[in-house]
């Protein structure tokens, strides 16, 4: 049996009503859930949840919808009011960011270190004044290891919604005066700025700028603007029961691929940010003009409408919550006890800051009038930037004569470009390896070092190690790009870059001896693994036909977090490294696998740098000095280089046993 499948294409009222909040939309309700509980599992590093983050991207979606429909309606209306408008932003978005801010502040004096106290005071500027992405932008990415140590990371994005609300009601208004009458301006104009907004994402990506496309907002408007398409008014409305339940069950699809499977990583947002946009955007659509139910206090719906009532509150304190209880263990890795523990807090304190900060100020029963939310937004604003001078002022330095903290401070803002080549054999300006790096000795043995930053920390130790009459060190290292021909399976265009010209520098060359390293862990996450152990596999056989010896170095030592850090933070507390406490496990178990999958032949072998650094699993952390193996969760330190080198060199056949 064939059921027809209704789609009025008339104005609807109840599109506009529900758009502009006259009408109660549980089902938004029910998105939001979605979104905030993608963001915190993610967040809280709960297995089979690698794409959460796009959570923020379905929240974007959400706002744009929104917000499009409250401005189109009262535009229509003649009572639009630009000072109304930010008076329901300010009381919508200010008390509860503010309250949990200046809560944050206490905890940063315990457990953060001082530059870390620093900087969270210089973001808290960056908060308040709504730039948190650009500062973040200049900081750090979202998804490297010092994001933990910025307890105020997760405000970029209301600084990209902050930065879409100032200049989308000035768009529309001003789209429907000048285009009276004319019903197609505005829904023409939304689509126009959505594809160019897309196209800008996708450009920024393929040219490897993907932090600018994550942070910036032109890059991210899109994901609101499809969001206000069809709020517009006019806008399809699906009629058929069935066919919103299907729409519905799509949506929900498109929503959990990218959470279930999409991986962090710098292909985001780009073309992987479609699928929840979309998602989202089919959710909204397919529960236009469906009534709000009645349901039981404890039935499922009610408890995820819930969680969609406090997501707000409950993305706010989520992350801070995380970073400063992760901070209290000496481990600092949080175990599943604690996880559902620090989850169950999360949600009492949220709904505490829903209850008790958000509803009073949104119901006007806190500053009831238009002058006094500004007032209290403008005093409570002062306030906090002047103690977040204060603050900056008291972060400035260790304070302290203590050694251990003055010499481990200096590896926050470690300069590894010297050491690693940076600019030319290790990420080249030009884009590509100069003369000098890939220069062939004739009467030398030529060791050519490939890979990425986990080969570029290789090569001081390795060219203070060898004989430098003897022996010619080649550097050929690209940020997170494999040692492989497979310029297809390299996902930046600077990595096919990479992968094409060794290409053609082994035609033409041929060095004795090309040692491969790269983050291995990062590459061979599920379900990567054989694909990659097939690429290595394959350019191994490439080289060795040509007579070139290969040696493939495995998994470096990994530390759960910036090894400095880890060890400041123990020794303020007085507590002894532990090294089964700072080591990533995950390292040795993949070593062993790669070591199956990669036989040792005539003219290649494996070698573990686990098995020669860390006997039955007790690995250095330190130097002779105090001076720490790495400057961050990897990255050898020069003297850590020169350790780690010292003792691989016999292995490389290029010292004596």
């Amino acid at each position: 049996m064939i059921v027809p499948v209704t789609i009025d294409f008339s104005p609807s009222m109840s599109n506009s009503t529900s758009a502009a909040g006259r009408e109660y939309r549980e089902d938004i309700d029910w998105l939001r859930a979605i979104a905030v509980l993608a963001v915190v599992a993610f967040h809280f590093e709960m297995t089979g949840i690698w794409g959460g983050f796009v959570g923020v991207d379905i929240f974007f979606v959400i706002s744009g919808y929104l917000i499009t429909g409250i401005i189109q309606s009262e535009l229509k209306a003649g009572h639009f009011s630009f000072a109304r408008f930010y008076e329901r932003r300010v009381r919508r978005l200010l008390p509860a960011l503010y309250v949990m801010v200046a809560l944050t502040a206490i905890p940063s004096f315990h457990y953060l270190l001082p530059s870390e106290r620093a900087e969270f005071f210089r973001s808290v500027v960056a908060v308040v004044t709504f730039t948190s992405n650009f500062f973040f932008w200049f900081q750090t990415g979202y998804f490297d290891h010092a994001a933990v140590e910025k307890p105020l990371l997760h405000t970029w994005s209301l600084a990209v919604e902050e930065q879409f609300y100032l200049v989308l009601p000035l768009l529309l208004w001003a789209t429907m005066r000048v285009a009276r009458g004319q019903r197609a301006a505005l829904p023409l104009l939304l689509v126009g700025l959505t594809v160019a907004s897309f196209a800008l994402s996708v450009w920024l990506m393929r040219h490897e700028r993907s932090a600018n496309a994550f942070f910036m907002s032109p890059p991210r408007a899109w994901e609101f603007l499809v969001g206000a398409v069809i709020a517009m008014q006019g806008f399809p409305v699906l009629r058929n029961e069935l066919a919103q339940k299907v729409v519905r069950g799509a949506a929900l699809v498109l929503l959990a691929i990218p959470i279930f499977s999409l991986r962090q990583g710098p292909g985001f947002p780009g073309l992987n940010a479609l699928a929840p946009c979309i998602g989202a955007v089919l959710f909204i659509w397919s529960g236009i003009g469906v009534p709000t139910r009645k349901r039981a206090p404890y039935s499922l719906f009610h408890v995820v409408r819930f969680f969609g009532q406090i997501s707000y509150s409950l993305y706010l304190w989520h992350w801070p919550l995380f970073t400063f209880v992760r901070f209290s263990k000496s481990s600092l890795v949080l175990d599943a006890f604690d996880k559902v523990a620090l989850f169950a807090l999360t949600v009492a304190i949220s709904y505490l800051s829903w209850r008790f900060v958000e509803k009073p100020f949104r119901e006007r029963r806190l500053a009831p009038t238009r002058r006094a939310v500004f007032e209290v937004g403008l005093v409570a604003s002062v306030v906090l930037i002047a103690g977040s001078v204060s603050g900056m002022m008291l972060g400035r330095g260790s304070g302290t004569n203590d050694r251990v903290v003055q010499q481990l401070e200096t590896y926050s803002p470690y300069r590894f470009e010297p050491v690693y080549r940076s600019g030319q054999c290790f990420n080249p300006a030009s884009g590509a390896f100069g003369d000098d790096c890939l220069k062939i000795v004739p009467g030398k043995v030529n060791v050519l070092l490939w890979g990425d930053s986990l080969a570029a920390h290789y090569f001081h130790g390795l060219s203070r190690t060898v004989d430098p009459r003897s022996v010619n060190i080649l550097q050929a290292t690209q940020a997170a790009c494999m040692p492989t021909f497979n310029a297809a399976a390299q996902f930046l265009a600077a990595c096919r870059n990479a992968a094409n010209q060794m290409e053609a520098f082994f035609r033409d060359h041929s060095p004795e001896l090309v040692i491969l390293s790269g983050d291995w862990l990062e590459y061979t996450r599920a379900p990567r693994f054989e694909g990659i152990m097939a690429d290595l596999r394959s350019t191994i056989e490439k080289l060795n036909a040509r007579g070139i010896r290969v040696v493939l170095l495995g998994p470096p030592v990994q530390f759960k977090g910036r090894l400095p850090p880890m060890l400041l933070r123990l020794h303020l507390r007085n507590v002894a490294a532990q090294v089964d406490d700072l080591l990533l496990p995950d390292v040795f178990a993949l070593d062993a696998k790669m070591k199956a999958a990669l036989p040792a032949s005539e003219k290649f072998s494996y070698v573990s740098v686990l098995d020669v650094m860390c006997p039955a699993r007790q690995c250095p952390v330190t130097l002779d000095g105090g001076v720490p193996l790495s400057w961050d969760h990897a990255h050898l330190t020069a003297e850590g280089s020169l350790l780690v080198m010292g003792r691989l060199l016999p292995r490389l056949g290029l010292g004596r046993e």
